[in-house]
C-alpha cells in the first residue's frame, strides 16, 4: 500500500479527491481552515515550505490503509478539545461550556462571553496552543527538567477577589513523524495546482501518485521513544493538586502502532461506556486519577470537508499504569516470545556466522551475507 499525502490543507486528496469548490479555495489561497475557525478569521498554513499544507499522511495500520495526523491544528474544530476540557472539569455533556483560544480575549466580543459566561455560573475555559496563545514553557531547576505543554486549558471563576485562575489542564495531541520529508509530493501538488487550476481534482484522480511522490513510512518507534517520557511526565503532572488532569489525543493509526511498545494491553470496558487497561496492580491508581487517552480517527467516508474527527475510544489511565506497560509488560512479552519461539542466542549465533561461517556446523550463514565492516 502507497505512503501517500492525504489531505491537503484541509481537503482530502486520497485515496479520493474532494471535488467541492471551498476545496480548490482553500488549496489555492494556501488558507488553514481550522485555524480559520478556531479564530473566526483568515489564516494560512503556517508550516514550513517542505510540508506546506499537509494535515494527515495515509499509510498502513493493523492491517489496512489509514490516516497519520501530522499537524496538530487538524484537531482544531473538533470533538476533541471540548471532550477533553468536559472531562477534566467534569463538565457533563448536557451542560453549557464556554472554550476559547486565548488569542481571541484580544477582542471586546469574547471578553463579554467570558464575563456573562461567569455570572451565569458557565464553566468557563481558555485554551493555549502553538500559534494560539503559545505553548506553555515551564522553567527548568537543579531538580527539574525544563518543559513545555503543547495544550493547556485554562478554567476561569469568579470571586471576591475578581476573575481568578481555578485550575488548569494538559491536552497532547499526538502526531506522527515519517522518514524522509513532504518536499516531493507537496511540490508535485502544488505544480498540479498551479497547471490545472480549474480541474485539479480531476487530474489529481488520475494522477494520484502526485500525493505519494518520495513519501516515505512513519518512524513509528522513534516516535515512541521520543515521547513515552513526556506523556508519562505530563501525565503525573496532571495528578497535582491545583491540575485538572491530563488527556493524551491519539489517532487510532498511532495507537495501533503503539500496542507493541505497550504490551499490547487488555481493554476492560466500564459501565459509563469508557474503558480501563487492564492491570490489576494498577486498578486503584486507573481509577482515582484524571488521566484520558482518546483515541479518535478522521472519518474518511464522510461527504463533509474537511472530513469530521470522531473519538472512537475514551481510556481512563495514569502514569503509574502506562510506565508498567512500556517498561515491565512489554519486555517480558519480548522475552516469553523469545522463550517460546526462537531465542535471542540463537539469532546471535546466526549473526556471527555470518562473518564466520565454519564456527558452528549446526548454523548455517544466512543467504543473503553482510560485508564485514571496514
Amino acid at each position: 500500500m502507497p505512503n501517500s499525502i492525504s489531505e491537503w490543507f484541509g481537503h482530502r486528496v486520497y485515496p479520493k479527491v474532494v471535488q467541492a469548490r471551498s476545496a480548490l479555495r482553500d488549496q489555492q489561497a494556501q488558507r488553514c481552515p481550522f485555524l480559520s475557525a478556531a479564530l473566526t478569521g483568515e489564516r494560512s498554513c503556517v508550516k514550513a515550505p517542505n510540508s506546506k499544507g499537509v494535515c494527515t499522511v495515509s499509510s498502513e495500520a493493523g492491517g489496512r490503509q489509514m490516516d497519520w495526523v501530522v499537524c496538530p491544528y487538524r484537531t482544531l474544530n473538533s470533538p476533541l478539545l471540548e471532550d477533553a476540557a468536559r472531562r477534566l472539569f467534569g463538565v457533563p455533556a448536557a451542560a453549557e461550556l464556554l472554550l476559547l483560544p486565548a488569542p481571541s480575549l484580544a477582542e471586546e466580543p469574547a471578553r463579554k462571553k467570558v464575563r456573562d459566561a461567569l455570572e451565569s455560573h458557565v464553566t468557563s475555559v481558555i485554551y493555549f496552543m502553538d500559534k494560539l496563545g503559545g505553548e506553555i514553557d515551564l522553567p527548568g531547576s537543579p531538580k527539574s527538567p525544563k518543559f513545555k505543554l503543547d495544550a493547556t486549558l485554562v478554567q476561569l471563576v469568579h470571586s471576591s477577589h475578581g476573575t481568578v485562575i481555578d485550575r488548569h489542564g494538559i491536552l497532547e495531541v499526538q502526531t506522527m513523524d515519517y522518514h524522509g520529508t513532504y518536499k516531493e509530493a507537496t511540490k508535485s501538488l502544488t505544480n498540479a495546482l498551479e497547471l490545472h487550476p480549474k480541474d485539479f481534482a480531476r487530474q489529481l484522480e488520475r494522477n494520484p501518485q502526485w500525493a505519494s511522490t518520495g513519501i516515505e513510512g512513519p518512524n513509528i518507534a522513534n516516535v515512541f521513544k521520543r515521547t513515552i517520557y513526556q506523556v508519562l511526565f505530563k501525565f503525573q503532572l496532571g495528578s497535582h493538586a491545583t491540575c485538572a488532569g491530563a488527556a493524551l489525543a491519539l489517532p487510532e493509526s498511532v495507537w495501533l502502532s503503539w500496542q507493541p511498545h505497550l504490551g499490547a494491553p487488555d481493554l476492560v470496558l466500564v459501565p459509563d461506556g469508557t474503558w480501563r487497561l487492564g492491570i490489576e496492580t494498577s486498578t486503584e491508581h486507573s481509577q482515582s486519577s484524571n488521566g484520558w487517552i482518546l483515541v479518535f480517527e478522521i472519518d474518511s467516508s464522510s461527504k463533509v470537508s474537511p472530513n469530521p474527527v470522531k473519538v472512537k475510544r475514551i481510556i481512563q489511565t495514569d502514569a503509574h499504569t502506562i510506565a508498567q506497560l512500556a517498561y515491565e509488560k512489554a519486555p517480558a512479552e519480548a522475552m516469553s516470545f523469545l522463550a517460546d519461539g526462537e531465542s535471542l542466542r540463537a539469532i546471535l549465533r546466526r549473526r556471527i556466522a555470518d562473518f564466520w561461517p565454519d564456527i558452528w556446523s549446526d548454523c548455517p550463514p544466512r543467504k543473503r551475507r553482510r560485508k564485514p565492516p571496514v
